[in-house]
């Protein structure tokens, strides 16, 4: 059996084993949820819809993002479990290299995000067909970010995964770095003007940019009015070009040096 029919069965068995686990419908369910949430409280608190199309479709992003951040449980235990569980004492004798079974656990993995990233763009597709009347062209540059932006995310939990001695200890590391350090370091470049497009969580911003800037956001909301201008004066706009480069060096170099640490990893 050659390596590209050895990785074919890797795919398949490790996608069959995401569809067979609860927390694919869990994410599911959670993405759902925050959905439903945007579209029952904009009008609640904002007397109706704003008169965008635009404005609602990057509000309504938080689900494909939340979609998106499931790689992080999907992936969590992909090289972790096998050295935690003592897995890899029957896993790694079989003829089948590191490199390929890795390679076939990223690419299960990133397929069953796609599907909870698709999911959640078919609810923004109809919740815009039905409010608005249309469905803009610019969701399909959306997706392809937030599919771009799973996959960066896939390689970052595949490298905590690779050091780390567990599974959780890899999701949890993984969540810390996204949410929390990337997510402040890029508060602090971008409201003292500097750029910010090489952090990772940028790239979860680039879903919605494709939609307008945040003044324009700001404007569709009702909240155009000069109250924060103070707070965007120093603000280092963020272009969709270069926060896609940020995801792809994330991608590369994660997935990259998680492989490397993986192979010289030893099991006892």
């Amino acid at each position: 059996m050659s390596e590209l029919e050895k990785l074919r069965v890797v795919i398949g068995y490790e996608f069959l084993k995401h569809i067979r686990r609860r927390r694919l419908y869990v994410i599911m369910g959670i993405a759902l949820v925050a959905e439903a949430l945007v579209l029952i409280l904009i009008p609640a608190l904002q007397d109706g819809y704003p008169s965008s199309v635009m404005v609602m479709a990057a509000i309504l992003t938080v689900g494909p993002s939340l979609a998106a951040l499931g790689a992080v449980f999907f992936a969590g235990d992909a090289i972790a479990g096998e050295f935690e569980g003592r897995t890899g004492f029957i896993l790694f004798t079989n003829p089948i290299k590191k490199i390929t079974l890795w390679t076939g656990k990223y690419l299960a993995s990133f397929l069953a995000v796609t599907l909870l990233i698709i999911f959640s763009y078919i609810i923004i597709a109809v919740s815009l067909g039905v409010i608005y009347g249309e469905v803009p062209v610019e969701i399909v540059e959306s997706f392809g970010l937030c599919v771009l932006y799973a996959a960066a995310v896939l390689s970052v939990t595949f490298l905590f995964s690779a050091v780390s001695k567990g599974a959780m200890g890899a999701t949890v590391m993984t969540l810390v770095f996204i949410w929390v350090i990337s997510g402040i370091l890029e508060s602090v470049l971008a409201f003292t003007g500097n750029p910010y497009w090489f952090v990772i969580s940028a790239g979860g911003d680039s879903i919605a940019l494709v939609y307008g800037n945040m003044q324009t956001f700001m404007a569709g909301l009702g909240l155009g009015d000069g109250r924060f201008e103070d707070v965007f004066s120093g603000y280092e706009p963020l272009t969709v070009g270069m926060a896609a480069w940020g995801m792809i060096i994330y991608l590369v170099v994660g997935f990259a040096v998680s492989l490397w640490i993986s192979r010289r990893r030893q099991l006892a």
